[in-house]
């Protein structure tokens, strides 16, 4: 049972760093629906959410983009959103991707 410990609380560790990468990921992805679709423009920025310093060298980015044509394919006005958070886990890289569509005329518009 005891040497089953390390292993166990390793478990414990990395769930709750999933966990807490995608708390921020869905954050970020809240933030930019909270934005007029005409204000939301195609970037790549970083995540501002200063959770993301617990984990170990935590980083992240949303980028917007407009729909993909094939997507899209009656020129719809959707853009797509992606929030990418990166960490490493017993130096082994780890990431959680969350997208989504925001639409004109949608949640907030």
């Amino acid at each position: 049972l005891m040497a089953n410990l390390p292993n166990a609380m390793g478990l414990i560790q990395k769930s709750r760093h999933l966990s807490l990468a995608r708390e921020i990921a869905a954050k970020a992805l809240e933030d930019k629906r909270s934005i007029s679709y005409a204000n939301l423009v195609n970037d790549t920025t970083a995540v501002a959410d200063p959770r993301i310093s617990l984990l170990s060298q935590g980083a992240g980015q949303v980028l917007v983009e407009n729909c993909d044509a094939q997507i899209c394919t009656f020129l719809e006005n959707i853009k797509h959103v992606k929030v990418t958070i990166t960490w490493q886990e017993n130096n082994k890289p780890q990431t959680v991707v969350l997208d989504t569509f925001i639409g004109e005329g949608g949640l907030n518009q």
